[in-house]
């Protein structure tokens, strides 16, 4: 089991089966959620919602999530509410982007078997 935090659109959720899908950008299938009843109200609210999703779950052979059981769920979007250019352009604390702080690579590198270098350290 993996420590999973995801990002998409909450679907298909079954308060019956008490399964869900998540579905992130680019993917049609979506990521199989499993959720205990104390999540059932959450899992309601925020139906058709982008959202953050906590959990464990289990990863095929080409890293994959194949389901992840979920811990927490919260939104990630604004619940559809305006966008407020006064408080984007009074925020006390912006977030400023400065390209001469971005950490480049020094060369070509397999970006695959990193992620697996990291996956299998975390079982350590």
């Amino acid at each position: 089991m993996e420590a999973a935090m995801l990002y998409g659109r909450l679907k298909a959720v079954n308060m019956d089966t008490r399964m869900a899908r998540l579905h992130r950008y680019g993917d049609e299938r979506g990521i199989p959620l499993e959720f205990d009843a104390a999540l059932d109200e959450d899992m309601r609210r925020l139906v058709a919602r982008y959202v953050k999703v906590r959990g464990v779950g289990e990863l095929d052979d080409a890293e994959n999530w194949t389901t992840v059981r979920v811990d927490a769920i919260t939104a990630a979007d604004t619940g559809g509410e305006p966008f407020d250019l006064d408080a984007f352009l009074n925020d006390p604390n912006p977030k400023i982007f400065r390209s001469e702080d971005v950490i480049r690579a020094s060369e070509p590198f397999d970006v695959d078997a990193f992620n697996r270098a990291i996956r299998k350290g975390r079982n350590v």
